[in-house]
């Protein structure tokens, strides 16, 4: 018993230790003066004076060292706060430390931890606005040059009707394309900055399936294309309804477009071990394979494709809807030649 308060005298810090070593110092001056006084009676008066004045220079001393004590740490502390306004991160204070100093100073790091993921964040995402600006603005540059110039042709009054009628055509087309471009890229610019936060519930897939495809059909029928629903219908995963059912579309939208005219396009369901797969296939023009990774950036536009209409975002929206699910998307060439593109979805979670 007696080590152990031993050893719980040792670990208390330096304001508990003069504090202890004061009040012993004055308990044991008290024994000597207790037994003086009981030995000598005639000098009871001066030994209660003596051990008055030296009680009060004792109790004089400790306050006095304990403040000095005090001060330091309170300036040590002011320079550790001082250091983290410079962006210098210094322990002043042991962890190890069971002391409300040491407390404050785990809380301020933690803070300050906190401040510069903020501070990195808002950096990252402030780069993340001005290229989106930037390329913004280089892909509206094209539609806008288009449209000013159709408009001054249709200026000039030696046009013939035909040739009036194609402009306006061409016009219509530039400021459609200027509207696609403006929604697609509003959708990814805030998939990218966060400003969009996905719901990711495991739910039934065929009506998200049924969604997409309805919303395409009416542009399939245009171009003479059926779109075949096959594999397993009735699995789970995990997935937003509204975006996953708008990286289908995507991909469905692609299929039309780029697809031969009168052709089938075929979407099958997989079920997989930890992920659902489905695949949206179609006769048209191919993706080398070197280009199967680049087809996911921003703005990109395969070489066999690039006289089709669209402005290279809707597999970028795609990827990043399946990334923030958990998810990926791939594309490739079917042993038949066709081409095909592939999301996984998560068949639910872990756990």
């Amino acid at each position: 018993m007696k080590h152990r308060f031993f050893q719980r005298l040792s670990d208390r810090n330096g304001t508990d230790k003069m504090w202890i070593s004061g009040m012993g110092i004055m308990l044991i001056l008290l024994f000597l003066f207790s037994e003086l006084s009981c030995r000598r009676p005639f000098y009871r008066t001066s030994l209660l004076v003596v051990y008055g004045a030296l009680n009060l220079a004792i109790f004089a001393g400790v306050y006095f060292a304990i403040e000095r004590q005090v001060d330091r740490k309170l300036r040590a502390f002011s320079d550790m706060i001082e250091n983290l306004i410079d962006g210098k991160v210094m322990n002043k204070f042991p962890r190890t430390d069971d002391t409300i100093l040491s407390r404050m100073q785990e809380l301020l790091l933690r803070l300050y931890d906190i401040l510069c993921s903020y501070e990195e964040w808002e950096r990252k995402f402030r780069l993340q606005m001005a290229e989106n600006t930037g390329d913004l603005v280089h892909q509206l540059n094209t539609p806008v040059t288009n449209i000013r110039m159709y408009a001054e042709f249709l200026e000039r009054e030696d046009l013939t009707q035909e040739e009036r009628k194609q402009f306006i055509k061409s016009l219509k087309e530039q400021s459609q394309k200027l509207s696609w471009l403006g929604e697609s890229f509003s959708k990814v610019s805030r998939l990218e900055t966060g400003m969009i936060q996905l719901k990711v519930e495991r739910q039934s897939l065929q009506p998200i399936l049924l969604q997409a495809v309805g919303q395409i059909m009416e542009k399939a029928k245009h171009r003479n294309m059926e779109i075949d629903l096959t594999g397993q219908r009735e699995v789970l995963a995990a997935a937003d309804a509204r975006w996953t059912g708008e990286a289908l579309f995507n991909l469905l939208d692609n299929a039309v477009k780029y697809g031969e005219e009168g052709s089938r396009i075929e979407m099958e369901v997989m079920k997989l071990t930890n992920y659902v797969g489905v695949a949206v296939r179609n006769e048209g023009a191919g993706i080398d394979p070197e280009e199967y990774h680049k087809v996911f950036r921003r703005f990109y536009r395969g070489r066999n494709t690039r006289e089709k209409e669209g402005v290279g975002l809707g597999l970028s929206i795609a990827r990043k809807i399946l990334e923030e699910e958990g998810g990926y998307i791939r594309a490739g060439r079917t042993s038949d030649g066709r081409v095909e593109f592939v999301i996984y979805l998560m068949s639910g979670f872990s756990g």
